[in-house]
C-alpha cells in the first residue's frame, strides 16, 4: 500500500515594524515528503534542494530578525486520518547568502535570531513523517507558519 503525502504550501504570518518598509518574506518552496510507505519513516533534510521548505527574506544589511515556526504535530488526510510529524534540533537552517549549501542549523521548535550580512537571506526546513503500519493511503497536508519580526 502506498501513502502519498504532500505538505501544503507553507503559510507565513509576518510581523513587520512600520520603519521596516524594505523588508519582505516570500515562500519559495513547500516542504514535501513525496510518496511514503506505511510503517516507514520518511525524512527530508533541510539541505534537500527539491523537497525542503524554503523562504526568502529581504531586510536591511546588518539587520536582525527573529524567526519563529509554528509546526504541526500531524498532517491530515482522507476521512480525518492523521500522519505524525517530527521536527528535530537541526531541521531548520538560515543562510545569509541564500545558499542551501551554507546554512547555520537551528532548532525550528524554538525562536532563532538571524543576522543579515547583505539584504537577502533564506530559511530552509526539513522534518520527518512517521506513518503507522496501518496508515490510510491518500494525500496528507499540514500548515507550517513562519513568523518573522525584523529589527
Amino acid at each position: 500500500m502506498r501513502t502519498s503525502l504532500t505538505i501544503c504550501w507553507l503559510v507565513m504570518a509576518l510581523a513587520v515594524p512600520v520603519v521596516a518598509q524594505q523588508t519582505s518574506v516570500t515562500g519559495v518552496r513547500p516542504l514535501v515528503f513525496g510518496t511514503v510507505f506505511p510503517g516507514v519513516p520518511s525524512s527530508v533534510l533541510r539541505t534537500d534542494p527539491l523537497n525542503s521548505g524554503q523562504f526568502d527574506l529581504k531586510a536591511h544589511p546588518g539587520g536582525t530578525a527573529s524567526l519563529t515556526f509554528l509546526l504541526p504535530a500531524v498532517m491530515t488526510g482522507p476521512a480525518g486520518a492523521t500522519l505524525p510529524l517530527v521536527f528535530g534540533g537541526n531541521d531548520a537552517g538560515f543562510s545569509a547568502s541564500q545558499s542551501i549549501g551554507s546554512q547555520v542549523a537551528f532548532d525550528p521548535r524554538t525562536s532563532y535570531l538571524a543576522t543579515f550580512v547583505g539584504n537577502r537571506a533564506s530559511v530552509f526546513l526539513g522534518g520527518t513523517a512517521n506513518p503507522s503500519a496501518g496508515q490510510r493511503a491518500g494525500n496528507y497536508t499540514g500548515t507550517i507558519t513562519l513568523t518573522v519580526v525584523f529589527f
